[in-house]
């Protein structure tokens, strides 16, 4: 009697413990929770409330009875964590000649070590590395993911989204949003100035019309096609009612602005000084579009003499009635930290106290901690093409929100060895998203122009 189901499987999976690795060093890191707030029990959508103080209560008593005054505003906003996935496998052969040795000697077989079947190798090898390497892109995406983020082609925009950032939107993006925006105040905003100002790219394509059937722009890698309307400025504005928030939806901070300023023009602007863009415009039929108004954008030097003293000065008089009641920390580039670095020295002037911050000794700006972020210096430049390069942030823990279902039951971390392939394989599973919870807790500097 033959078997009905006779496929089996090889190898077998094999689920294993690796909690202790992975969920500790990426999701409860004193890295994180020393600068933020982590929620690890979202696990699909969740509303935040926003309760204001009722102020103006107290009233004069000049009649019998009581009239109520005052009242709460309540606001809110929803918390959507998105599913992310992070994938890596390894061949151990990789590693002869540098740890692989130390396990040897340790009294490991060298079969054990080059196929990694023993959990106890992968666990003492790998995983530390890969827990650590995962902390690493987890704060990456926290601050600078952005679900609009593209990928770059000679420094510009191409029209293709760049899946290491577009899984959620991370803290700069809101910032950047919301201060573009005007949902923050610009009175919460310091200007930074630098040693070359930046400036943005401008172009302006004028179109003539012929016999024609289509207008066609290209911005960034993308065509947006019109066709023609009775006359050349019908047809321009046409096309800019047509494009222009799908234009200015794309690649957030690096992207553009379009205008019709006059006639049959389509003037197109980079969003954020330093920021270039590549634009061409064709037409389909005999008309003509001229090109003109060209300016080419150039990205912020280095930072002025003493303009990170300044700025945290111009930040700290910024600070909202309301962030008086809670403990601030700044976060700066390093670029701001060096230049903060050589005033004092030009001044002779010792640090302030240290104060401890993550268990570690941070300087501290008239009392408030700093906290340097060199990661920001680096991740400026890969994701934003380096635009507004120096940056600050001064804000409370408690304002800062990165939500999860990391320690739940709906994730999923596995490990297994694949004997066909001879790879130890890993794979992880969640969710995440971030928000900041109360604009009133923010002052940023070198955000926007």
């Amino acid at each position: 009697m033959s078997n009905i189901f006779s496929q089996t499987t090889s190898p077998a999976f094999k689920r294993q413990a690796v909690d202790e690795y992975f969920i500790q060093p990426m999701f409860m890191a004193e890295d994180i929770r020393g600068l933020i707030t982590v929620r690890t029990d979202i696990k699909g959508t969740e509303t935040l409330n926003r309760i204001s103080r009722p102020s103006m209560l107290t009233k004069p008593k000049d009649t019998p009875g009581f009239t109520p005054a005052g009242g709460f505003n309540l606001t809110y906003t929803d918390i959507t964590v998105k599913p992310m996935a992070m994938e890596f496998e390894q061949n151990a052969r990789s590693f002869w000649g540098s740890i692989v040795q130390q396990l040897l000697a340790s009294g490991y077989q060298v079969d054990d070590v080059e196929q990694m079947k023993s959990p106890d190798i992968w666990n003492k090898v790998m995983l530390p590395l890969i827990a650590q390497a995962g902390q690493d892109d987890l704060i990456r995406q926290m601050f600078f993911a952005n679900p609009a983020a593209e990928t770059f082609t000679a420094g510009n925009p191409n029209g293709t989204l760049d899946a290491n950032y577009t899984g959620y939107t991370g803290f700069m993006s809101w910032l950047f949003n919301d201060l573009y925006s005007g949902v923050i105040p610009s009175t919460q905003h310091v200007p930074i100035a630098s040693s070359v100002a930046a400036v943005k790219q401008e172009a302006i394509h004028t179109y003539t019309a012929g016999t024609d059937t289509f207008l066609n722009i290209t911005i960034n890698g993308v065509l947006y096609q019109q066709p023609y309307a009775t006359s050349a400025t019908a047809t321009a504005v046409a096309w800019l009612n047509t494009h222009k928030a799908n234009i200015e939806a794309r690649a957030g901070i690096n992207g553009v602005i379009v205008t019709n300023p006059t006639g049959a023009q389509i003037k197109i602007v980079s969003k954020v000084k330093g920021q270039s863009f590549t634009s061409a415009g064709t037409v389909t039929g005999t008309g003509t579009i001229a090109n003109s108004g060209l300016v080419a954008a150039v990205k912020a030097g280095s930072l002025a003499t003493n303009e990170t003293d300044t700025t945290l000065e111009n930040m700290l008089d910024a600070v909202t009635p309301e962030m008086h009641e809670y403990d601030l920390t700044f976060m700066l580039t390093s670029s701001m930290w060096r230049n903060l670095v050589h005033t004092l020295k030009d001044r002779q002037t010792v640090f302030g106290d240290a104060v401890m911050k993550n268990g570690l000794k941070v300087p501290t700006y008239e009392g408030f901690p700093i906290i340097v972020r060199p990661d920001w210096d680096k991740w400026i430049s890969v994701a934003q093409n380096g635009i507004k390069p120096h940056r600050a942030l001064l804000t409370t823990s408690k304002n800062l929100l990165f939500a999860t279902d990391g320690t739940s039951d709906s994730e999923m971390i596995e490990t297994w060895y694949n004997q066909e392939a001879q790879m130890r394989r890993y794979r992880v599973q969640y969710k995440a998203q971030t928000a900041y919870l109360h604009k009133e807790l923010v002052v940023l500097a070198g955000f926007v122009d």
